[in-house]
């Protein structure tokens, strides 16, 4: 749980090439917004063209992870994708980082009811 006085340092959005390893990344400070369709959309588009700019064409899909980081904490998860077209695809998008989200804040949650550090 983080203490009133700490500072939010949000939540991490990324995209990286497993093959070359490049990253595109984005910290949101309220990731619920990224709950809404057409925000984690929006997102990921932003990060999948700023990936692809970034990239020789020849080692175009040759893997993805979208991964979503919780920076007051450190807990991330990520999923893997074959293409960027495939990781792009509007509704794969919106589940995927919606799903992602919700996993990271299990983890915060587990940690508030967790006393004994187990």
């Amino acid at each position: 749980m983080m203490d009133n006085g700490e500072e939010n340092k949000g939540y991490t959005l990324a995209i990286m090439n497993r093959r070359t390893g490049a990253v595109a990344e984005k910290v949101y400070l309220k990731p619920m917004a990224l709950y809404v369709p057409v925000f984690a959309n929006e997102a990921v588009t932003t990060l999948v063209d700023c990936l692809a700019l970034s990239e020789d064409c020849a080692l175009c899909d040759k893997g993805y992870a979208l991964s979503v980081t919780n920076n007051n904490n450190g807990v991330s998860v990520d999923k893997d994708f074959s293409t960027l077209d495939e990781l792009a695809a509007p509704d794969t998008a919106a589940e995927m980082v919606k799903e992602l989200i919700n996993i990271v804040r299990g983890y915060d949650e587990d940690d508030d009811h967790n006393v004994c550090g187990w």
